[in-house]
Parts: structure tokens; sequence; C-alpha cells
């Protein structure tokens, strides 16, 4: 299963990009994966907030395969446990030949590809800085990979 990871905003943080990069080579023996970061729409006074996220909406469907099981990483999402993590993604992979995960930018995710997810995800209730949440899918992704093959890293 090919895994996609597609972001809003970039980082400046050195030590994020560097932890990005370290799973990236960890997942990839257990799936191909590809890294998206879209520019985040500027905040105008004459514009609205949905009209920007109908804006970024439509900069993230450039890159979506419509034959990809989409996961949206919203606070109003499913919680799920590593281990339910990694049995979800077992399903997915039966099913789809790829998955793509996607995080919004400040302001969240459009109504448009929140409908069109297959699933929403949340990881809390509370608000992470984009940084650290990206960090905490890899992982999560990683771990879930982990679990399915029986490897020790996630105890």
């Amino acid at each position: 299963m090919k895994c996609n990871i597609i972001v809003f905003g970039k980082t400046s943080n050195k030590n994020s990009k560097k932890l990005e990069e370290e799973y990236i080579k960890r997942i990839q023996p257990f799936s191909s994966v590809s890294y998206i970061v879209i520019a985040e729409e500027k905040m105008a006074k004459t514009i609205s907030e949905e009209q920007i996220k109908q804006k970024e909406a439509e900069r993230f469907f450039k890159h979506y395969n419509n034959k990809s099981f989409l996961v949206a990483c919203h606070v109003q999402g499913k919680s799920l446990s590593s281990p339910q993590f990694s049995q979800q993604l077992e399903k997915i992979s039966l099913q789809y030949p790829e998955i793509t995960f996607v995080i919004g930018g400040s302001l969240g995710l459009s109504d448009e590809i929140l409908k069109k997810s297959h699933l929403q995800l949340s990881f809390s209730a509370m608000t992470f800085p984009h940084d650290l949440f990206r960090i905490f899918l890899f992982e999560q992704i990683y771990r879930a990979f982990m679990i399915s093959h029986n490897r020790k890293y996630h105890r």
C-alpha cells in the first residue's frame, strides 16, 4: 500500500523536518511514502475563512487520487488506539492501493474535504502546533506498521 501525507503550510523548524525525514525512512520498508506540503492560503480581510478553506481544498484535490482511501485528520473525528489504528490500516490495504492522510492549515479542513474523506481521525480533543502534529501522525503510521508486522517498537 502506498501512503500519501498531504499537509498545509511549510515548517521552518529544522528539528521537525529532521524528524519527518527520519519517520519517512522508517516507514519506507513497509510502504512507499509521498509527502506533499501545500501552501496555506493567505488571510485577507476581503475573504472569509470558508473561502480560504475552499481555495485550499482546490489545491488539495489537485494532488489527491480519487482511488485512494482518504483520512482527514480532524479534531472531531474518531479516536483510535494504536492497535486499532494498525488494524484499520490493514483493512484499508486490502481494499485500496493507497491511503492519503490530510492535515489542514490553521483554519482546518474544508467541508468538501471532510465530506469526501472515508475516515475522520482525531488524535486528541486538544489543539497542537502543526509541526508537532505532523510528527505524531508520522510516528503513529510507523507504529501501526510495526504492530501489524509483530515488531516490538509499539510497547
